[in-house]
């Protein structure tokens, strides 16, 4: 089974797509105004960032950014660390990279109003972090 698709509502759909397509390399396949963006990523993942305001009655994010947030794994600790210097340089607002259950890794908030992290792949253990409680 493979996942196919994800679709976030966004505050700002024009600002999330060009950051999107910006910093995380995706190709955006649809616009429709300010309403929605699709876009997809070079596995065939396809994004969705949509505000359809009348569907929503007055959705807002969590305020943490360990409660919902999507993730890019990046190929090593540098790789982070510069795509973190890019962020910043353009002046987005980021926390400082820092390791995080194995993975070096840092979050920010996209104009949308979701969280995106940026990591290098972290080390699962299934039976040693879980040792069975999902089952």
């Amino acid at each position: 089974m493979k996942l196919n698709h994800i679709n976030l509502y966004s505050h700002d759909t024009e600002a999330d797509r060009a950051m999107f397509e910006h910093y995380f390399g995706m190709r955006t396949l649809v616009v429709r105004g300010t309403k929605m963006a699709i876009m997809q990523d070079d596995d065939g993942l396809v994004l969705i960032v949509n505000h359809f305001d009348n569907k929503l009655d007055g959705f807002d994010y969590p305020k943490s950014l360990d409660i919902l947030h999507i993730g890019f794994i990046q190929e090593s600790r540098e790789a982070v660390d510069a795509m973190h210097a890019r962020l910043t340089g353009d002046g987005w607002e980021t926390q400082s990279p820092h390791e995080t259950h194995g993975a070096w890794s840092f979050y920010f908030r996209a104009r949308g109003g979701y969280f995106i992290e940026v990591t290098t792949l972290t080390p699962v253990r299934p039976e040693e972090a879980y040792q069975g409680k999902w089952q």
